[in-house]
């Protein structure tokens, strides 16, 4: 049970197997409801047991901002990247951050929350870039890099 929107692998595992999957979550009990933050799904070794409706679902490792927080699509951007802009560590598709622009209602701010993958998602961003002003719910957003090696969010 999951209410979960915009999935996505790490871009390295986008033609081949990939052991995890983000996304933008509403809650862990499978209610349709605002989105509010993260969740990692295990694909590839998860529980295959169906829950009953309404039930929470422990397998998945997720982060939640509260109420009055709306969390927009995420992006996955890699640690590392060789010449030929693949991961290094083709191996760990955890060597990467998300981030995910997140809008909080009551202080009418945005913020951009950069998650490090090599770390359960519980255990909240490793930072919070806090913008000079509101962004609306749902900004969808690209990550990029030029031939400079500098790095473009868009």
């Amino acid at each position: 049970n999951a209410c979960a929107e915009h999935p996505l692998v790490h871009p390295a595992f986008s033609t081949s197997p990939a052991k995890y999957v983000y996304a933008v979550g509403s809650n862990n009990v499978g209610d349709s409801t605002a989105p509010c933050g993260y969740v990692k799904l295990h694909v590839e070794d998860g529980k295959k047991e169906k829950l009953p409706i309404g039930e929470y679902n422990t397998e998945i490792d997720s982060y939640w901002f509260g109420s009055r927080y709306f969390a927009g699509e995420p992006l996955i951007v890699p640690k590392n990247k060789n010449s030929e802009g693949t991961c290094l560590t083709d191996a760990d598709e955890r060597e990467a951050y998300l981030l995910g622009m997140v809008q909080d209602a009551v202080k009418d701010r945005s913020f951009v929350a950069v998650f490090d993958l090599e770390k359960d998602l519980s255990e909240g961003p490793v930072a919070k870039l806090y913008l000079q002003s509101a962004v609306p719910h749902g900004l969808h957003g690209c990550f990029t890099s030029d031939d400079v090696r500098s790095s473009v969010f868009c």
